[in-house]
């Protein structure tokens, strides 16, 4: 079967072309098009197209926030809530082993497409001729179409130890226009990671990170001149984005190290996962998010609930006061997620029979978004509700980012997510990170959106790509996927 007939007849394009600029920010890569910097993207994709701001997911860390781009899913509904997490119920049964906990960062990366839920489809499972370019989720790929599957681990080890992360970003470049010249693909999956490298390494706004901006341009002026040449742009969807966002960092609260110093509680974490006979383990994502997973008094095999942390320590008060940490998310004892900070405790139950959202607070809304006086308006809206009403405030998509979160058994007891300019490790960060992300926060959350084709919504999370990209290019939509089609 040629891939002209692999999709129905009148769909708009016969291909597709997702680029993920790992790190970028929506506000930096607009401030760069009015300087002019970007011409191949305000040419293609300013004048023309759509140029938006959406919604990535929560954690927002590379990897996970990959997983709506591949599959229309979330990262809790495919089960990999974060580049490291701990299986309680595994743990319990199988005790200590790689069964039970993961970390992204290193060799347990090749464990991501297993680790993840079996019943969830990937582009590469729809996509007869998909190929993927650097990126590290390959789960349903043929090992032929994974173009740098043999060399990626080499090339991030390099670039590591040179710091010649731009190195990357030309491989990604002319690999992807070797896989166009050869015209057999009708799926194309290419990461460009230099721009959340440089922003780790120094600073969101640094000199070289906004270089890293200009070079991608190049890079994609140099693709769309390639399309146009083999006579495939007209027919080929291209749509960038990325995973997250960053912000600058100053200040690194290890909770692992803490737990164990403060708190004496003998606590599992990365690196330092050599233990046994332990009471907790943190596991850092980004390093802005931190799963807590607390050893019950029934041991290891559930998930502890609000009210038995409540009434057993003091624990969540103690973070939800710190000054690294935004707002601690537990789940309660009748599914309700519960939300605490500074100011104060709120929570929310979601009835699934009527899709809608009753959310309470005690006096004061931590969340600032209601008032005492607004009862009816926060006791039924939906999703899509709290989409719009949550867009420009502190804590971006919250509602539907902390239910989908805590749909896997690997989430952890109590989730925390930091301040702007915070993070939650240190001790064992190399290079130390001068950027990171991962929280929910709106630099965290808010990614750029670039099409060639017209998109008409205001209000886009990242897992309404994948269902649009399959419509546009002819292809069935998985039932059960939680994005929705925007076209």
């Amino acid at each position: 079967m040629t891939q002209e007939t692999s999709q129905t007849s009148n769909a708009p394009y016969k291909r597709a072309i997702m680029i993920l600029i790992d790190g970028a920010r929506p506000d930096v890569l607009t401030k760069e098009i009015m300087k002019g910097n970007l011409p191949n993207i305000q040419k293609y994709f300013v004048h023309k197209g759509t140029n938006k701001t959406m919604l990535t997911c929560f954690p927002s860390t590379t990897g996970p926030a990959y997983l709506p781009y591949l599959t229309g899913c979330f990262p809790g509904t495919c089960h990999i809530p974060g580049v490291r997490w701990f299986d309680k119920i595994a743990y319990a049964k199988k005790g200590w082993g790689f069964k039970s906990f993961r970390s992204y960062c290193g060799f347990e990366t090749r464990y991501f497409d297993t680790d993840m839920n079996p019943n969830i489809k990937t582009a590469w499972n729809i996509y007869s001729h998909g190929k993927n370019i650097i990126g590290g989720v390959t789960k349903g790929i043929k090992d032929e179409n994974d173009k740098t599957k043999k060399k990626r681990s080499l090339y991030y080890y390099y670039s590591h130890l040179t710091d010649r992360w731009a190195f990357i970003d030309q491989i990604a470049s002319q690999n992807l226009i070797e896989t166009i010249k050869q015209k057999y693909f009708d799926f194309i999956f290419a990461v460009f990671p230099a721009v959340d490298e440089y922003s780790h390494r120094s600073s969101c706004f640094h000199e070289r990170t906004l270089k890293a901006y200009h070079e991608v341009d190049q890079h994609l002026g140099k693709v769309i001149q390639t399309l146009k040449e083999q006579d495939l742009y007209d027919e080929t969807l291209i749509m960038i984005f990325s995973d997250h966002g960053l912000s600058d960092t100053h200040t690194h609260f290890d909770v692992g190290p803490w737990l164990e110093k403060e708190k004496k509680i003998r606590t599992l974490y990365y690196s330092n996962i050599f233990k046994f006979r332990f009471q907790a383990s943190t596991m850092v994502s980004g390093n802005g998010m931190c799963h807590v997973y607390l050893k019950g008094e029934n041991g290891w095999g559930y998930r502890k609930t609000f009210e038995e942390i409540s009434s057993t320590s003091v624990l969540l008060d103690e973070f939800r006061l710190r000054p690294e940490i935004a707002f601690v998310a537990s789940q309660g004892a009748d599914n309700s997620i519960h939300i605490q900070n500074d100011k104060g405790h709120s929570w929310y139950n979601f009835d699934d029979t009527t899709k809608t959202i009753s959310y309470n607070f005690d006096n004061t809304d931590p969340l600032d978004l209601f008032s005492t006086d607004q009862g009816l308006d926060r006791q039924c809206f939906s999703f899509d509700d709290s989409l719009k009403l949550t867009w420009d405030s502190p804590y971006p998509d919250i509602f539907m980012q902390l239910h989908q979160l805590f749909k896997t058994q690997r989430t952890g007891d109590i989730v925390l997510s930091a301040r702007k300019g915070f993070d939650f490790r240190v001790k064992f960060e190399h290079p130390l990170h001068k950027s990171s992300h991962g929280a929910l926060l709106p630099e965290h959350m808010r990614v750029p959106l670039l099409m060639n084709h017209p998109i008409q919504a205001e209000h886009i999370r990242s897992i309404d790509l994948f269902p649009t990209m399959l419509k546009l290019t002819g292809k069935e939509i998985p039932e059960g996927i939680d994005g929705r089609c925007l076209v």
